[in-house]
């Protein structure tokens, strides 16, 4: 690994370590998958059940449009397709609590450390993704396609088409948001400095500036260099914090 901590909070005392065969670790591995295989069916009845919740979630996004659907099986696979969605979201943290457990035993006490650090980090960045997308990206964005049409089109959408417009705002605005963890994670392994992230911060503003017109579907200037704003203020805190591991030697 490319990484050292200077710290003895994690370290363990060896005669209390347990440790685990073959057979013990498979049948753990099977018990957790198990577990997660459970959750997530009961997650997706749970959300089936609250369909109609669901969909009156998204609809207060935009209470002046009406929705429909064009065929008749088309709002229960949706509804499918949303809880299926929803529940692995739910699960991830679930899941990387599991990793944590599975792994923790085989690392030593800095990547502990680390991957805890860099857990921690990308969770926050996730619900902080979550958080702008549906405060700032979606209203707007729902705004700007309800004025342009309102004089001229009655304000009729299919649901289905609805929700996937919503994910793919999601999903951007998420994996955006993940350009610091991302850094951290390849400075880690030695793939790249701060360094290089400086020097390619020319390409990052390019990058920035479309993704921002391709994220926020408005003519609004305002609203697409804000995004590019927060994409570049993004990758250059993640630059900068690998620049601080490197002057303290947390990484080499």
């Amino acid at each position: 690994m490319k990484f050292k901590f200077k710290s003895n909070i994690w370290e363990r005392n060896k005669s209390s370590n347990i440790y685990l065969g073959l057979t013990e670790h498979n049948q753990e591995l099977r018990e957790r998958i198990f577990h997660l295989i459970l959750i997530f069916i009961l997650l997706i009845v749970f959300w089936l059940v609250e369909g109609k919740s669901l969909t009156q979630f998204f609809q207060a996004a935009i209470p002046q449009v009406r929705f429909f659907q064009p065929s008749p099986n088309d709002y229960f696979f949706l509804t499918l397709k949303l809880a299926i969605s929803i529940s692995i979201i739910l699960e991830i943290p679930l899941i990387v609590l599991y990793i944590i457990c599975y792994l923790f035993p085989a690392l030593l006490s800095r990547e502990q450390l680390a991957f805890l650090s860099l857990t921690v980090l990308a969770i926050f960045l996730f619900l902080t993704g979550s958080l702008y997308a549906y405060k700032v990206v979606v209203p707007l964005a729902l705004k700007f396609f309800f004025l342009y049409t309102q004089d001229v089109l009655e304000p009729l959408w299919a649901f289905t088409d609805y929700i996937e417009f919503l994910s793919v705002i999601y999903i951007g605005c998420i994996i955006s948001f993940q350009i610091p963890t991302l850094q951290i994670l390849l400075g880690f392994f030695g793939i790249c400095t701060s360094k290089n992230c400086f020097n390619w911060l020319r390409y990052v503003l390019v990058a920035s500036t479309i993704l921002g017109a391709i994220l926020t579907p408005s003519t609004d200037p305002l609203t697409q260099l804000i995004f590019s704003v927060v994409l570049l203020f993004l990758y250059t805190i993640g630059a900068i914090v690998l620049l601080f591991l490197e002057k303290f030697r947390i990484l080499y």
